[in-house]
């Protein structure tokens, strides 16, 4: 039996699964049934086929991997599944579908036969949470994202064929409060991630995939709203009542501009329109679990998100009736907190001058007393890294990796400051305003720690929303 230390170690680890590539994903009994009646049809649209194959990651992943086979390097034009169609041809599709393997619908009960179907569950949802937020975002290329998200998690789909036992401990793991990296991690031997960006190239995913499960730039709000709405899934998939639910929804709630509630009910809703529409297939559904959350009923009232910026408005209205916060005494315990939960090392909170053209230390733990961290006093021109995060409400995980991304704006000012080879950063917004920056480094900074570091930040402007400067 695998060993689960808690969500950043593990006791023992399997050897990488070097069968994974080979793996031919099957489609749902109900996907294969839809689809040939769409094919039989006088005239069939390739977008209904598509609408059918966002809800299959098995069938969307088939498309893909033949397109590379017959059109070598089209999948760097390729975006969404009705575009391959189109290049494949409907005949040609209709015998790669007539040549997959079928899983029977009703093979996903949680309880007693988990199987294939969670995690196919779990990618569909995906699709669906991220096309919601395309749309409630005003992106357009909906469909893109959605397909981005569904084939987020390739290394889960291919274990549970080939080693449903491992899937199984694992899922279960995830279900007691394991994160999905560290319970998936465990039982393919190899971090999932490098799992799933092997499997994505592999498979010949398309690039805004590729992109979200790589190196991805985080002001950019295509991978954003895709890996958003994968982790949306995996908490759906984990459990309402996860440990990492208040993160997830405090992500959640600083991308749609809203209050954290307001974002758990617009999840909760998506999740129960998800459930209506992939009931056939025999999928988990984790919006019937909603009804098990004790108040999950209590605001029945609540139909719809706001406008964004009407939240806003509502905290105008209150703030007669707070007590405006203490900079430093907010500040200090935000940041006591930061290195005691996201690994950090080093922790600075800088200001901005009234004027804006200035940013300064205000306060700071670790470090030497000569620490230049402790010494910023840094001009807002020329453009450089910290100036560009203080243009809107952002945060970013500055690393080795992705450095290179970021020259242009690594002034030598900023250079002398920050550790070039670990960093979180992450402006702090105050009643729509750039109060300052947030900043901490450390030698075992990861995933867990830099979702930590995110919610302590927008808890801090919470708090001190309606403060003073």
């Amino acid at each position: 039996m695998r060993h689960y230390a808690n969500n950043k170690t593990i006791k023992t680890m399997k050897a990488p699964n070097s069968k994974l590539i080979d793996t031919t994903l099957p489609v749902m009994f109900h996907t294969g049934s839809k689809l040939r009646r769409l094919l039989d049809l006088p005239s069939t649209q390739h977008q209904r086929i598509q609408a059918v194959l966002l809800r299959d990651p098995g069938a969307t992943v088939a498309v893909f991997r033949e397109l590379e086979r017959i059109r070598p390097g089209a999948r760097k034009q390729v975006g969404d599944a009705a575009h391959a169609i189109s290049l494949i041809g409907l005949d040609r599709f209709r015998q790669l579908l007539d040549s997959l393997p079928e899983i029977q619908s009703g093979l996903g009960d949680l309880a007693q036969n988990p199987g294939p179907a969670i995690a196919y569950s779990q990618a569909a949802h995906a699709a669906g949470f991220a096309a919601a937020l395309a749309e409630q975002t005003g992106i357009r290329s909906g469909q893109e994202i959605a397909t981005a998200a569904l084939l987020q998690n390739p290394a889960i789909l291919a274990l549970w064929l080939i080693e449903p036992d491992s899937a199984q401990r694992a899922t279960y793991a995830m279900r007691d409060g394991v994160t999905v990296d560290v319970a998936f991690g465990a039982e393919l031997g190899e971090p999932l991630d490098d799992v799933n960006r092997r499997l994505g190239e592999a498979w010949a995913f398309p690039s805004l995939a590729q992109q979200a499960l790589g190196d991805w730039d985080e002001f950019s709000p295509r991978p954003q709203i895709v890996k958003l709405a994968d982790g949306l899934a995996q908490l759906a998939a984990a459990g309402w009542e996860h440990a990492d639910n208040a993160i997830i929804s405090a992500l959640l709630a600083e991308f749609l501009s809203v209050e954290d509630d307001q974002a758990r009910s617009w999840l909760h809703r998506c999740a129960v329109d998800g459930a209506r529409h992939l009931h056939p297939l025999g999928y988990p559904l984790p919006g019937f679990e909603l009804m098990f959350i004790p108040g999950e009923h209590d605001h029945e009232d609540d139909h719809a998100v706001p406008e964004f910026g009407a939240w806003r408005e509502r905290l105008k209205a209150r703030k007669a009736a707070k007590t405006a916060p203490e900079l430093h005494k907010t500040m200090g315990e935000i940041m006591r907190r930061i290195r005691q939960e996201a690994g950090a090392t080093r922790v600075m909170f800088a200001i901005l001058s009234r004027d804006r053209r200035r940013l300064r230390t205000r306060l700071a733990l670790g470090g030497s007393a000569e620490d230049a961290l402790r010494k910023l006093d840094l001009e807002m021109t020329p453009r450089n890294l910290f100036s560009v995060l203080l243009g809107k409400s952002q945060s970013l995980w500055l690393r080795a990796d992705n450095l290179s991304k970021y020259q242009p704006y690594l002034t030598e000012n900023v250079r002398h400051v920050i550790n070039t080879n670990g960093a979180y950063m992450m402006s702090v917004f105050v009643d729509d305003k750039p109060l300052g920056l947030m900043y901490a480094d450390g030698d075992k900074l990861d995933d867990e720690g830099y979702k930590r570091f995110r919610l302590c930040c927008q808890q801090a402007a919470k708090a001190l929303s309606g403060g003073q400067r």
